[in-house]
């Protein structure tokens, strides 16, 4: 008689696969830009340089273009990556974030600080103008995973943040820094390769290309290890580990059910290219009626709904969706979704008070403040006498003191939700946050519900 698997056995096999570390991963990274997208676009990009030699004024504002256009398509491989998408044939049917598109802005702010630190340290010394230096370097990889992470300047430069961000990668993360050196280095050494092979004429396009390489191949290796850390980072996935890792050859076999949404997914995708939405919303729209319990058929509708003029089925479908994916666990693609929706469909109101404040205090954790303030404005009008109502207030007022400095604006709303709840425990909570500028004496720091 054959005997029963142990217990450890059934547990092993059950677990989703270990995710290879990033250094084993090198190949992927340096063959990225070869797939057929960002060697497409890689393409354009170089040759747009060849404006370079029309005249002075005409290069410069060509190179800041091009710079521009890479440093945004960086961004987003590494934010898809983060989420687990690693091919740029699956980015059409994945929810881009519009605010990825200001992310090169905030990172050059955040270089400027470094440079004016920098700068201050080297009037006192030398020494201090180089550690700082050193430490602007180590800095910088965990700088690109909170920005693309929270999309938050304040974010970047927060020094929390970044040490919460490397510590997720642990003792690795001076490896990935060694490695991002090593690519700053290899980008000249291919510059003095390349030139003199190449044809006067082509000599800034190659230039280029190569720029564009190095800046896909970082890229792809950050997003790589925040998908590898996802889980200490916070980041819901769009695809499982198991369904990314098949695509490699590591890991179990793609399941059916796996197989079935990226054949789906693709076949939209198709239609979408070829200007066929029409055909593309009647193909996801009878896959999700037929099976209202598949996440996948759910996230392709509304990325098909959001491409149609369909805006009442847009916000419809949208409030019970997000519900689905906060049931799911999944709270950073629900705020993907309903700011894309929110971006169609300006005049979205989410009919449950419950959600909207769910949704405003992930956008909060994630340092979202404009995103938190826009779900909670008017929260007490659209949602009258509801009992969350001062804890919408509590997290506004926190969101005001604490995220943006603002503490006039949030003593206002704690006038507000003293004059209306001053027996509510979020009330106590704002004395209590607003203890220094109120003049009220406050006896104990209660317990946060927000």
């Amino acid at each position: 008689m054959a005997s029963q698997p142990s217990t450890a056995r059934v547990r092993a096999r059950n677990q989703p696969p270990e995710i290879p570390p990033f250094w084993h991963k090198l190949n992927a990274f340096f063959l990225f830009p070869f797939q057929s997208k960002p060697l497409t676009y890689a393409a354009f990009l170089s040759l747009c340089a060849l404006a370079v030699t029309t005249s002075p004024l005409i290069g410069i504002f060509t190179v800041v273009g091009i710079l521009l256009a890479t440093a945004r398509y960086s961004f987003k491989v590494a934010a898809m990556a983060s989420m687990g998408v690693m091919r740029s044939a699956d980015y059409d049917s994945t929810t881009s974030d519009p605010a990825w598109t200001h992310l090169p802005w905030k990172f050059l702010g955040v270089l400027v600080v470094h440079g004016l630190i920098i700068a201050f340290m080297a009037q006192a010394s030398e020494g201090l103008a180089d550690l700082g230096s050193l430490v602007s370097s180590l800095l910088i990889p965990a700088t690109l995973m909170v920005l693309i992470q929270s999309c938050s300047l304040r974010s970047a430069l927060n020094p929390a943040e970044l040490l919460r961000a490397m510590a997720a990668v642990g003792l690795p993360y001076l490896l990935l820094c060694v490695f991002m050196l090593l690519l700053s280095m290899g980008m000249p050494m291919a510059w003095s390769l390349l030139v003199p092979l190449a044809p006067k004429t082509l000599i800034a396009p190659v230039l280029m290309f190569v720029v564009v390489y190095f800046s896909w191949v970082t890229a792809s290796m950050i997003g790589y290890v925040m998908f590898q850390n996802h889980q200490k980072l916070d980041i819901d996935l769009v695809k499982e580990p198991e369904e990314i890792l098949s695509g490699t050859g590591q890991g179990r076999a793609e399941s059916p059910t796996a197989r079935l949404a990226r054949e789906r997914d693709a076949e939209v995708a198709d239609l979408v290219r070829e200007g066929q939405v029409r055909e593309a919303y009647d193909m996801a729209y009878d896959w999700q009626r037929a099976n209202p319990d598949s996440l996948a058929d759910q996230r392709r509708y509304h990325r098909v709904l959001l491409l149609t003029d369909k805006k009442d089925t847009l916000v419809w479908f949208t409030q019970k969706y997000l519900q689905r994916l906060l049931k799911e666990r999944k709270g950073q693609e629900a705020l993907q979704v309903h700011a894309a929706t929110l971006a169609k469909a300006p005049d979205l109101v989410l009919e449950s008070a419950d959600l909207t404040l769910e949704l405003a205090q992930l956008a909060w954790k994630g340092l979202d403040h404009k995103h938190a303030l826009a779900l909670l404005k008017g929260f007490d009008k659209r949602y009258l006498r509801h009992p969350t109502i001062p804890q919408a207030y509590e997290l506004i007022a926190r969101i005001l003191h604490q995220g943006l400095g603002r503490t006039e604006p949030a003593l206002a709303v704690y006038r507000a939700l003293k004059d209306q709840h001053p027996q509510h425990a979020s009330t106590q909570e704002v004395a209590w946050l607003l203890r220094d500028h109120t003049g009220e004496t406050v006896p104990a720091a209660p317990v946060s519900s927000a």
